[in-house]
């Protein structure tokens, strides 16, 4: 294995900031299977932020998914990168392509995409896409980095539907009685 990479968020107590989201703070480490076709998923089920003409709280999910290039993001950092917007008063619109783009500058992945999934507001669920690839992405390898990430969200189970399964000494719902 090759050096660790210099972390400063990792293990370290965390000084949370609700407001002013910046891209300093995303931390990355080598990739390290470089020469391997894979993709990242990262899914953040407690996104907030503020509604930047009520400053009520918005909620939803962002899903994030990339293929790397030489570099991916460490979680903890990205963490502490999101939980910057919940007293942040923006668009959902504008929240899903700063963070694509703060995730892209950082990252300079071969292709990522990040999927904003709103809670409804006045009836309206709002669910913006933001797509980035690399400058020199042709089609046949978008098409393989599409490929990825569409196989790594099927892995992905979503909170709600997950369910402990009974152990040895929970009866199953159906039997209670």
């Amino acid at each position: 294995m090759g050096t660790q990479p210099q972390l400063s968020a990792l293990g370290q107590p965390a000084g949370y900031r609700y407001d002013q989201p910046d891209a300093g703070v995303l931390e990355v480490f080598d990739n390290p299977h470089p020469a391997a076709a894979w993709a990242v998923g990262l899914l953040c089920h407690e996104f907030t932020s503020l509604c930047p003409v009520t400053g009520q709280p918005d909620y939803g999910r962002l899903h994030i998914g990339y293929v790397p290039g030489r570099l991916c993001v460490e979680s903890k950092s990205l963490k502490l990168y999101l939980v910057r917007y919940r007293n942040h008063g923006t668009f959902h619109e504008d929240c899903v392509n700063r963070v694509a783009d703060d995730l892209f500058g950082r990252l300079t992945p071969r292709y990522l995409r990040v999927y904003g999934d709103f809670n409804p507001r006045g009836g309206i669920a709002i669910t913006p896409l933001a797509v980035r690839a690399a400058p020199d992405l042709d089609e046949g390898e978008e098409g393989r980095c599409l490929s990825l990430l569409a196989q790594a969200a099927t892995y992905q189970v979503p909170a709600a539907t997950y369910q402990v399964p009974a152990g040895p000494y929970q009866q199953p719902a159906g039997e209670r009685g």
